[in-house]
């Protein structure tokens, strides 16, 4: 098994779509993705697991029922399973990671 770094920012500078998701590695039963956002994505929520969403470049907005988070570039917020949510960048564009169970679904519709 060939162990090696991962730059996920790197990998996100390929992307010109106005949203990307894909999985960077496999941990256990999760998975870590980078995600890159130029919109907002649908509300939704993981009824499973609890997500983490740490923002690398740009700013993230998160969006609650009851309220509104801003997370800066080296910042991360938990999302508790079963709330409901929705992302979108606080500029043009945001690149984060995420980290969620290995079976939740992310679709970008």
């Amino acid at each position: 098994m060939a162990i090696a770094t991962i730059d996920p920012l790197r990998e996100a500078s390929r992307v010109a779509d106005d949203w990307k998701n894909w999985v960077l590695a496999n941990v256990n039963d999760h998975v870590v993705r980078v995600s890159v956002l130029t919109r907002a994505f649908h509300w939704h929520r993981h009824v499973n697991s609890d997500e983490v969403l740490l923002a690398l470049e740009g700013s993230l907005i998160v969006d609650f029922e009851d309220q509104s988070l801003s997370v800066a570039a080296g910042q991360f917020v938990r999302v508790p399973r079963n709330v409901l949510h929705r992302t979108r960048p606080g500029g043009e564009r945001v690149v984060t990671l995420s980290f969620e169970h290995k079976d939740t679904s992310v679709t970008g519709e």
